[in-house]
């Protein structure tokens, strides 16, 4: 809760290593933090967390802001001409695919620049509308309306994404496939845990931690995702023993 919003529950408060750690068992780690680029900005003093997109919307959407500062026009009615898809500029051999740590911080750099959309300015565009059109073109016979093409892709789009854009639509109230999404980083992981040794046991005799209360492998990389890989081997494989 140090960050006050995170994609983590205001109610995930690390209670359990916390009691621990009074009882004397030490902490390792602290220091990493993991930033999701593509979670929803938020939108509110209502809220008690940030939600997380999932990353394979990169693998679609292209990430832009508007090049002027400050330009609250729709996103429909800023030209192409006048788009900064900042990624693909800055990093053409990945694009919209560049690394985490990479996306986090051009996104919040756009946005120091005064060129974020939404409320606050804390967003920027994740914009689907060209690969709707591409794939609605993909084995279509000729003479296919403009219309007609976006509703071939918005089906194929939707076959791919669609529980994710009616988790956006929930929360925000906007159609994603007629409106970009609006994305921000936003705290992911807090990675450190209980230090423990080899066998999981922490320095208290007979305390073992398990997942990612501890602060091992789920604390050694920067993204994080062995979190799950860990969990699953400490609980099948080191537990029992």
């Amino acid at each position: 809760n140090v960050f006050y919003l995170s994609t983590n529950a205001k109610g995930c408060n690390v209670t359990a290593p916390w009691r621990a750690y009074k009882k004397g068992a030490l902490f390792a780690n602290p220091c990493y933090t993991q930033i999701h680029p593509t979670c929803i900005p938020q939108a509110g003093d209502y809220q008690s967390k940030l939600t997380l997109m999932s990353e394979s919307l990169r693998n679609d959407g292209r990430v832009w802001v508007p090049k002027k500062k400050g330009d609250t026009r729709e996103p429909a009615h800023i030209p192409d001409a006048e788009r900064d898809y900042y990624l693909e500029r800055k990093y053409p051999s990945f694009g919209n695919l560049a690394p985490r740590d990479i996306s986090s911080r051009s996104a919040k750099e756009a946005c120091d620049d005064g060129r974020g959309v939404g409320p606050g300015g804390l967003g920027v565009y994740l914009d689907f509308a060209d690969a709707i059109k591409r794939y609605g073109k993909v084995g279509a016979a000729d003479g296919l309306t403009e219309s007609e093409v976006i509703k071939r892709g918005e089906a194929v789009v939707k076959e791919k994404y669609g529980n994710l854009f009616d988790m956006y639509h929930q929360i925000t109230g906007e159609d994603a496939y007629k409106r970009p999404m609006r994305i921000y980083p936003a705290v992911h992981y807090t990675m450190g845990g209980l230090w423990v040794d080899y066998n999981l046991m922490s320095n208290v005799p007979g305390l073992f931690v398990l997942g990612e209360a501890n602060f091992s492998d789920h604390g050694a990389n920067r993204l994080g995702a062995s979190a799950l890989m860990q969990g699953l081997a400490d609980g099948y494989f080191v537990l029992p023993y």
